[in-house]
């Protein structure tokens, strides 16, 4: 059991560790302890920016020496699977970037060295931890829009060729839009229906590599849908729409990182959470794998390796049924 400060270490010092680490600092409780960088001059930089404790440019090194409580990795996403491994072995618990790995094999390996090991993993599904999110949950789960019936989520932004991490369209480290942004409109799918479509039918647009854009429709058999996609090509609304036999809820105005979720039923009822937060929003995801460390976890509630495990078959099986194979499915 985790009491006190929790001592947290970084891998990469990129666009999103820096938002995580952002986020870090709104966190009383949690202590940055540690940073890897594959260069000094930039882990430095990180540190001084953020009060890191040390630098290292070997994450085993850094495991060993520093020995953090928790590991946030937010490298590139074919980099993710070794450095889960690496800090699992050594006996540290693991919040990794999504997707978390390339493929269902990789995920059930390190989902079963962490039981074996009795540590914590977690795909950094944050949106999953946010206040809006969690009372749409609760609206669901009290029945107060009925049988949900129809998920409306896509993300989908016109990338910056300025200002973009340009590995993400690219083969070699296993992007494309499905797995970066994508993954959360599948996400939120599986969130309110929590469990497989009988069927998913996929559209694809390439970019000879790997998609440039997606679009799915996913059947849950009873009339109940699932229209999700996302794009780096293109830009279009970014609230979700939940539909149910007496209701709908709207969680946004960006879905994936939310501060409002409303309410309406048919019967004129309608209702408005709404919750801004500082900084980045990565705070709500920290303290959620927080609490799990205290409460001796191995996976988060928010967002449990079951539901992990859907959202990577369907993704997996996605991308291959339109003939984007990555390096690791050939291991």
């Amino acid at each position: 059991m985790y009491e006190g400060i929790i001592r947290w270490a970084i891998v990469g010092t990129g666009f999103i560790t820096n938002r995580f680490a952002q986020g870090l600092g709104e966190v009383a409780d949690a202590e940055l302890c540690a940073v890897v960088s594959r260069s000094e001059e930039r882990g430095r930089a990180f540190a001084d920016r953020y009060g890191a404790g040390a630098v290292y440019t070997d994450l085993q090194r850094m495991l060993e020496e520093a020995k953090p409580d928790a590991l946030y990795i937010g490298t590139p996403n074919d980099c993710h699977y070794a450095a889960i491994v690496a800090a699992l072995d050594a006996g540290v618990n693991v919040l990794s970037e999504k997707p978390m790995v390339d493929n269902r094999r990789q995920l059930d390996e390190v989902t079963a060295l962490a039981k074996a090991k009795g540590l914590f993993l977690m795909e950094g599904m944050w949106t999953r931890c946010f206040p809006a999110t969690r009372q749409a949950r609760r609206w669901i789960a009290e029945g107060r829009i009925g049988r949900p019936l129809t998920v409306r989520a896509f993300f989908e932004m016109h990338a910056d060729p300025d200002n973009w991490q340009w590995w993400k369209a690219g083969l070699a480290h296993a992007g494309g839009a499905l797995r970066d942004v994508g993954i959360y409109s599948v996400a939120m799918a599986d969130m309110v229906f929590q469990q497989m479509p009988e069927r998913v039918f996929s559209v694809m647009r390439s970019n000879s590599e790997v998609d440039q854009s997606f679009r799915m429709l996913m059947d849950y058999g009873e009339g109940r849908v699932a229209l999700v996609g996302g794009a780096f090509d293109q830009d279009s609304g970014v609230e979700v729409e939940i539909v149910g036999e007496t209701g709908s809820i709207h969680i946004g105005p960006e879905f994936w990182h939310p501060t409002t979720a409303t309410l309406a039923t048919y019967a004129g009822e309608r209702e408005t959470f709404e919750e801004d937060y500082p900084a980045t929003g990565f705070q709500f995801e920290i303290r959620a794998v927080q609490d799990c460390l205290r409460r001796g976890l191995d996976q988060c509630p928010d967002y449990p390796w079951a539901d992990m495990t859907r959202v990577t078959d369907i993704i997996e099986s996605a991308r291959k049924e339109q003939g984007i194979v990555y390096p690791a499915d050939g291991e």
